[in-house]
């Protein structure tokens, strides 16, 4: 082996395994998620239902939104994560929420009240039907949940806006923004009908792209912060 080949392989060995293990990482938050803790006694507790949006940074789990809005929400609160990577409201998506661990999870979890943020991942080219689909699947999702014996409050969220970053032409994975505003007006739909209570989160994220530059479809900390506050001022608002 040349002097150079060695210099290259102990400059690459250590990137490739770290890559390595970043892919296994991502792969189990996708498929498992990550452990959750039991809700302190005596507090409401809040389960928030949803995508990798949801999640936020597997490497910074404090700046996810659910996290982000407990600290506001105070002591009176448990709130945790059940989002989960890739997953989709529809039952015949590529990653169906309702094959992840956390839907059984968040059931068991017994809340007082349910925050459920889907629809981003549905947009994609291998899951998008239309939107009677997505709107079926999105009550039977509503319906199961207030039918739990805690019977928890369910509120909605509309998904974020989505911006094309850094001189893209398209959003990853082939997500459509149309789609996305499509569903979001469907969701405002759902929770009139149905008497829930709706934050248009596409709304309150429409003018900060600044805070989508990752991808601009992922919110960073300042982002999932504003997702926080927006779900805080309808929960002290309306399901104290």
């Amino acid at each position: 082996m040349t002097r150079t080949r060695k210099v290259l392989m102990f400059v690459l060995l250590p990137i490739v395994s770290i890559v390595a293990l970043l892919a296994l990482f991502v792969a189990y938050s996708t498929f498992y998620g990550r452990p959750f803790t039991p809700a302190k006694p005596n507090t409401i507790k809040v389960a928030c239902v949803g995508d990798s949006i949801t999640f936020g940074n597997p490497f910074f789990p404090s700046k996810s939104y659910p996290q982000q809005l407990e600290g506001l929400l105070g002591n009176a609160y448990s709130v945790r994560n059940f989002g989960a990577i890739g997953f989709t409201a529809q039952k015949a998506g590529d990653l169906p929420y309702w094959n992840h661990r956390y839907f059984k999870l968040s059931s068991e979890f017994a809340p007082d009240i349910v925050v459920i943020m889907l629809g981003t991942n549905d947009t994609k080219p291998q899951n998008w039907s239309n939107i009677s689909r997505f709107d079926q699947d999105l009550r039977a999702l509503i319906q199961h949940y207030q039918t739990l014996p805690s019977k928890p409050k369910v509120i909605l969220l509309t998904p974020p806006s989505t911006f094309l970053v850094h001189d893209r032409t398209e959003l990853p994975s082939g997500m459509n923004a149309k789609v996305v505003t499509e569903i979001t007006e469907r969701v405002k739909q759902i929770g009139a009908s149905l008497n829930l209570s709706v934050v248009d989160i596409h709304n309150v994220t429409a003018s900060h792209p600044e805070f989508f530059e990752l991808d601009g479809v992922h919110p960073d900390g300042e982002g999932a912060h504003l997702i926080a506050k927006a779900v805080q001022d309808e929960i002290s608002a309306r399901h104290q």
